[in-house]
């Protein structure tokens, strides 16, 4: 990449990731990370050169997906046998990031790769149905996958709408890439994209026309909003801001200021929300009125969306630990669990099996029992 190139890109991260950021520990991989995605936007580089990301995964039926670098896996969510993965060998055009997305009726799982492809899976053998191949960027973020359309945002500031034989309906455009999953509200029939232009755009599901859009907000906002039953959407910034916004009214209903950037989703429960900081920071807070309820520091930068399994919250850092909280932010475990790599994004469960994606040198999977011993581990097949 020539120097007045890489000067571009540069100046382009460095408008939502501040590049002070290098003296912090999980500096290096965030930055990595936003400059190889942009990288890709801006150069249409292929994956040959991709450096290590962080696993997508996704659990539906017992199966866990897991996009990550050469393949998607399909395993088996009781013991991580895998069932299948694509492509059957590795191509060096070919590399993923996205979680995949499962169908509502199940005959479809869709997932995005960096080669600027979105795929149809089948399922149950992980063979290709069809591709779709306009968009000229990566997806970096997870499909939304409704009864009639599938919604793909891009590395390259367009949302694509498909048809469910992969036909494009319509296009909508940002003014900065969408690394976050678009939301459907039924009771507007509209779809909500956040993106890290600090905006929230709403627009018509059947056509993508734009409804409204917020002002420009403080920060980026890297992760998908979570929608409540009253309209509400709950959702961080890269500005130190956590907002419950009123779809109805388009205002702030509250808002909490954080320590450090909101990176992860949050946690939306009947009157409480949980929500993560890069700070290391656990945060409780009342739904209704964004009153502080409890807080739990760990000892590293939380990227990760919490969980509740069972009752118990968890919730893993960039140290590699993994940490049980009970609703009051009591912890259940003595001691987090702690692992040999990092924890970057939300844990999953299947059943009583809780399933910790992690960025180690070689297991991607790790799956625990309640009591945080290990049953099983996932580490792929040369």
């Amino acid at each position: 990449m020539d120097t007045l190139r890489y000067s571009y890109l540069l100046n382009f991260v460095q408008s939502f990731l501040p590049w002070n950021w290098r003296k912090k520990s999980l500096a290096g991989l965030l930055l990595k990370t936003a400059l190889f995605f942009s990288a890709l936007a801006l150069t249409a580089c292929g994956p040959g050169s991709m450096m290590s990301n962080w696993p997508g995964a996704s659990v539906e039926n017992g199966v866990v997906f897991v996009a990550y670098q050469a393949h998607v896996y399909a395993l088996r969510a009781e013991n991580g046998a895998e069932l299948w993965r694509f492509p059957p060998e590795a191509d060096n055009r070919i590399a993923f990031y996205a979680p995949p997305a499962l169908s509502p009726d199940g005959t479809q799982l869709i997932v995005g790769g960096f080669n600027h492809v979105l795929y149809s899976l089948n399922p149950q053998n992980g063979t290709e149905q069809w591709k779709f191949e306009e968009s000229k960027y990566p997806y970096i973020a997870k499909a939304l996958i409704t009864e009639e359309t599938i919604y793909a945002p891009t590395n390259g500031n367009l949302l694509y709408a498909l048809d469910r034989q992969g036909r494009k309906r319509w296009e909508f455009e940002t003014k900065a890439p969408t690394w976050a999953a678009p939301v459907y509200d039924v009771n507007c029939d509209c779809v909500y994209i956040a993106s890290l232009d600090h905006v929230i755009y709403a627009v018509r599901a059947k056509d993508g026309v734009e409804l409204w859009q917020t002002k420009r907000l403080e920060g980026a906002i890297a992760s998908t909003p979570v929608l409540g039953e009253n309209g509400v959407l709950y959702f961080g910034t890269f500005g130190n801001l956590f907002h419950a916004f009123d779809t109805r009214s388009q205002v702030d209903l509250w808002t909490y200021q954080t320590s450090h950037w909101v990176w992860g989703s949050p946690l939306l429960l009947e009157t409480q929300v949980i929500l993560t900081d890069l700070s290391g920071a656990i945060i409780a807070l009342e739904a209704k009125s964004g009153r502080e309820l409890w807080k739990f520091v760990t000892d590293a930068a939380i990227t990760a969306a919490p969980a509740l399994i069972e009752g118990v919250i968890y919730v893993g850092n960039e140290n590699g630990n993994l940490y049980a909280l009970d609703l009051q932010g009591t912890p259940i475990w003595q001691q987090p669990k702690k692992f040999d790599g990092k924890i970057l994004s939300a844990v999953l469960s299947a059943e009583r099996t809780i399933l910790v994606p992690l960025v180690a040198e070689e297991r991607v999977v790790v799956a625990l029992n309640s009591d945080g011993g290990e049953t099983w581990s996932f580490q792929p097949a040369k």
